[in-house]
């Protein structure tokens, strides 16, 4: 695969972020790529004349590679523009995490100079299909990459739910909220919530209940092609739905909320220099062992 146009999408509220945009959008027209970027960008940084602008929700249109520069949470938006379109996405953290904004700017070159000559890994990232189902009606319907957060909006009071899956009773529960997530979003809420960490590539879907009420309702995981339901029992105050943290809907009484695999899945590129579980010990710190003390596979840890 050759990547002649690539896009950018930019945290625009970062100056770092927009400088590294700069440089980035230089390095690659020097080498033969058509760049473009987002309007809103290409007003803040101080890109090239050659630099292609076009609005946010049509940049993913022609572009054979969408990179990131920010953090997951540009990421995620960047997931919501490209939405049904096959193109991968890179991501350049300058975020405080960088699960899926993986790559360093300090390596930003060194790395984009693999994945140009061809050295790269592309991933198939599970997203979900959210729909709310009232009277008999699909009222809104969106996909997620992270989760799907079922949670009240107001005052610090408990949700009742119950939840099935392909049409099966599972439980009913009284807690903060439900997050269900895909692999994904595993490392996100989900994990904060007392969620295990799900490797990317597995099919499965993750229930993680939000300070539940009942101390044994621990957290699932289901098989990928089933479909939760959850329905939320009427109560006073106001109910929420949240995707992926950054959109969702009001709910009403007797709203089915229904949650299954997306049909579309987000294509992640990675390069040759870094896997999942280097992501996860960097980011977790891992027994915050030094670098240059990791020993060859099959010899003991020095203690």
């Amino acid at each position: 695969m050759t990547f002649d146009t690539i896009g950018i999408i930019t945290k625009r509220s970062d100056p770092k972020a927009l400088k590294a945009t700069e440089d980035l959008t230089t390095w690659l027209q020097r080498r033969g790529h058509t760049v473009t970027v987002t309007e809103e960008v290409g007003r803040a940084a101080n890109v090239t004349d050659r630099t292609v602008t076009r609005p946010q929700e049509e940049i993913a249109h022609g572009q054979d590679l969408m990179i990131v520069i920010g953090g997951d949470g540009t990421f995620i938006a960047a997931a919501r523009i490209i939405d049904a379109h096959s193109t991968p996405l890179l991501g350049i953290n300058r975020g405080r995490l960088g699960f899926l904004t993986e790559i360093p700017t300090d390596t930003m070159f060194a790395d984009l100079e693999d994945v140009l000559a061809g050295r790269y890994r592309i991933e198939d990232r599970m997203m979900l299909s959210v729909s709310v189902v009232r009277d008999g009606n699909v009222i809104y319907r969106r996909r997620a990459l992270n989760d799907a957060v079922v949670h009240i909006g107001a005052l610090a009071r408990m949700l009742e739910f119950v939840v099935a899956i392909d049409d099966q009773f599972v439980f009913r529960s009284r807690a903060d909220g439900l997050i269900v997530a895909t692999p994904t979003g595993s490392t996100a809420y989900a994990l904060s919530a007392g969620g295990p960490i799900m490797h990317p590539a597995l099919d499965a879907i993750l229930l993680v209940p939000v300070c539940p009420h009942t101390l044994t309702n621990r957290p699932i995981a289901v098989p990928g092609d089933g479909c939760v339901e959850i329905n939320v029992m009427p109560q006073d105050v106001s109910q929420l739905l949240t995707l992926d943290g950054q959109q969702g809907c009001s709910l009403q009484e007797e709203d089915r909320i229904l949650i299954r695999r997306s049909v579309h899945s987000l294509k992640v590129l990675h390069s040759p220099n870094k896997n999942h579980y280097d992501v996860l010990r960097r980011k977790l710190s891992w027994g915050e062992i030094p670098e240059n003390d990791i020993p060859p596979l099959g010899q003991p840890i020095r203690k």
